[in-house]
């Protein structure tokens, strides 16, 4: 009887198996290093697209940086629109000598194929084409719109540079976005007219709306609004990855308090007064050119020796928001000792002058209610240069000088703040007690909006020039919260010398131009 052997058709089994398994591990093990590919690939291109979003953001900001009159490399922003000589600026950042940056030229590999997309009306300088047409050749701007000047971003003209290839402003104009106008509610609003920002509502206006023919004239009828302009910036890495990205940016207006020394509210109190004969308040603008024989020599902002004002050759030498603080601070200015000489400006000396509102009891614009002061000093505070965070009854002590003639700065501190006997140019804002001394000066304006208070303690010979502004936007006690109307505010000058407060239209309207915000940004599909 022949036996039947089990184990030969075990092995052939066990290797079939044996060879489907590896099979099917290489065919995983192919599989990984297809995914790993891709991955690498997917992860290689995410990396270069945000290569060129950040190169992107940082043509944006270079440009905003240098729209500042502090910038260390100042740019001379557009004052007409797009269709007249100079009215286009860019800033162009080739990556070497061979490699040629011009928006200009139709065609190239940097063509600005955005701006024909963007609509000035009648005037406009290139042919305009709506969402989703290409440009063509008659959308190359003509040259004399246009100027140019170089980057100062880190190795910029090396191979090392920033992938961003230029970055443009021009000025902004309602209908230049024909499927985003500015609120077509606005009363007078015309298609051509010019944008503006106004920083008492904070929302885009448009100039005719205000009955003005631009952003420049409702300024000079007392408006508080600022030109809104368009960056526009694109990058392109070496890969091909490419991103264009805009701002709408404006400079906050700060149109000067009106006085060398102005409380805000009711019943203000100046008590004690100081009691040195050389101390004074002195309204007349010693930044007005009709002024500067009188003051000279002047230094203004940057090391200029004066300034184009458009505000009045006189202010006063105290402002108050109602009679009942005019009145009470002239009474204490009467003495003894009567110092009333030394407060001179507008109308009869001492030059106290209730400013406030007819029936109200504070001034208008955007000084006139807390919410209104509140949002100018939470935008301040997001533009500062230095920040201090300190508490109210728990002083800090700063470390000047905070910003110097040639370089001023915003210098924002939350809660009470110790000057010492320190020196500083920008724009100083407390928001609790400001405490200085007889030698503490400062050239600029200086805002303590919150609880409203300064106190002055010793003698000395330190000055203001510029403007001071006193307002109580918030309650006295935790957590310190914004009142409904303003309360009282209150200086304490307990000491005498020399020093005294010069309004100076330069120094006061420091903080229109040191900070540009973000009106608006967003990316462009193209």
């Amino acid at each position: 009887m022949r036996k039947y052997d089990m184990r030969h058709e075990e092995r052939g089994v066990a290797l079939l198996i044996a060879l489907l398994a590896l099979l099917l591990i290489s065919a995983v093990g192919l599989g990984m290093v297809y995914m790993s590919n891709t991955e690498t690939s997917i992860n290689a291109n995410y990396k270069d697209t945000q290569t060129a979003f950040f190169a992107m953001r940082a043509g944006l900001e270079e440009m905003r940086d240098r729209m500042r009159s502090d910038a260390t490399f100042p740019i001379a922003v557009p004052t007409t629109m797009p269709g007249t000589p100079n009215s286009v600026l860019y800033i162009l950042n080739p990556s070497g000598g061979a490699d040629v940056v011009d928006p200009r030229a139709f065609g190239t590999t940097y063509f600005d194929d955005e701006f024909c997309h963007e609509s000035f009306g009648p005037g406009s300088p290139v042919a305009y084409a709506p969402p989703g047409a290409p440009c063509t050749a008659t959308g190359a701007l003509p040259l004399n719109n246009v100027t140019t000047t170089a980057s100062v971003s880190p190795y910029t003209n090396t191979a090392s540079s920033l992938k961003y290839k230029w970055a443009r402003i021009t000025l902004k104009q309602n209908g230049t976005f024909p499927n985003a106008l500015v609120d077509p509610t606005q009363t007078g609003v015309n298609l051509a007219s010019q944008v503006c920002w106004n920083s008492a509502t904070n929302q885009e206006v448009v100039a005719s709306a205000l009955g003005y023919p631009n952003c420049a004239a409702a300024q000079a009828a007392g408006l508080y609004v600022e030109p809104v302009y368009l960056v526009t910036t694109m990058a392109i890495t070496p890969q091909g990855s490419r991103r264009i990205g805009q701002y709408e940016s404006a400079a906050y207006n700060i149109t000067p308090p009106p006085g060398a020394l102005a409380l805000d509210g009711p019943a203000a109190v100046f008590n004690p007064t100081p009691s040195s004969s050389q101390y004074f308040a002195n309204g007349n603008n010693s930044g007005d050119p009709a002024n500067a024989a009188i003051y000279t020599p002047f230094t203004g902002p940057g090391g200029q020796a004066s300034c184009a004002s458009t505000l009045p050759a006189q202010t006063p030498a105290i402002s108050t928001g109602d009679n009942a603080g005019a009145s009470g601070i002239t009474t204490n200015l009467t003495g003894p000792p009567n110092r009333t000489a030394n407060y001179t400006g507008t109308g009869p000396t001492p030059s106290i002058v209730n400013e406030g509102s007819t029936g109200g009891n504070q001034f208008t614009g955007i000084w006139s209610s807390p919410a209104a002061l509140n949002n100018m000093v939470s935008v301040l505070a997001n533009g500062a240069d230095t920040t201090y965070s300190c508490g109210i009854g728990a002083p800090c002590n700063g470390s000047g000088p905070y910003g110097t003639d040639a370089a001023p700065q915003v210098t924002y501190v939350n809660g009470d703040f110790n000057f010492g006997n320190a020196s500083g140019a920008g724009v100083l804002v407390v928001t609790g007690t400001l405490n200085i001394t007889g030698n503490s000066s400062f050239d600029g304006l200086m805002l303590i909006v919150g609880q409203g208070s300064l106190s002055e303690s010793g003698g000395g010979n330190g000055q203001f020039n510029g403007s001071i502004f006193l307002a109580k936007t918030n309650s006295s006690t935790a957590p310190y919260t914004q009142l409904a109307t303003l309360g009282t505010p209150q200086i304490a000058w307990n000491g005498a010398g020399t020093n005294g407060i010069q309004f100076n239209s330069c120094w006061a309207n420091i903080g229109n131009t040191m900070h540009y915000l973000v009106v608006a940004s967003r990316e462009e599909m193209y």
